[in-house]
């Protein structure tokens, strides 16, 4: 039997995003127009690297993501970035790309949820 896709936690933890930023929602909500953005621009640019077996640009670009990610409280997105760092640090470009794909599932999700 699959899990069920409702059983996932929010791919943002808002209680400890809000706490990060003062309680200032608007200000949260700042921070994530910024992430998107960001995602949107880092996100074509690995694919790039993995294209070319970059390993160094994919640990770099996935270290970014991971801090990003982490800063605004995105678990989901975090882990699946820190996967593709230490997989570009190990110059594992297989295990880089399954990573990818991780993320950007996250990254669909975290988009669906801030669109509810």
């Amino acid at each position: 039997m699959s899990p069920n896709p409702n059983d996932a936690p929010p791919p943002i933890n808002r209680a400890e995003a809000l706490e990060r930023v003062g309680d200032d929602a608007s200000f949260l909500e700042e921070l994530l127009a910024i992430y998107d953005e960001e995602f949107t621009e880092k996100s074509p640019a690995l694919e790039e690297a993995l294209n070319r077996a970059d390993a160094r640009a994919v640990r770099e670009i996935g270290h970014y993501l991971k801090g990003a990610s982490a800063n605004l409280s995105l678990p989901g997105l975090q882990a699946a970035a820190w996967a593709i760092e230490k997989a570009g640090e190990e110059n594992r470009l297989e295990d880089a790309n399954a990573a990818y794909r991780t993320l950007l599932e996250e990254y669909d999700r975290l988009k669906a949820f801030l669109a509810r």
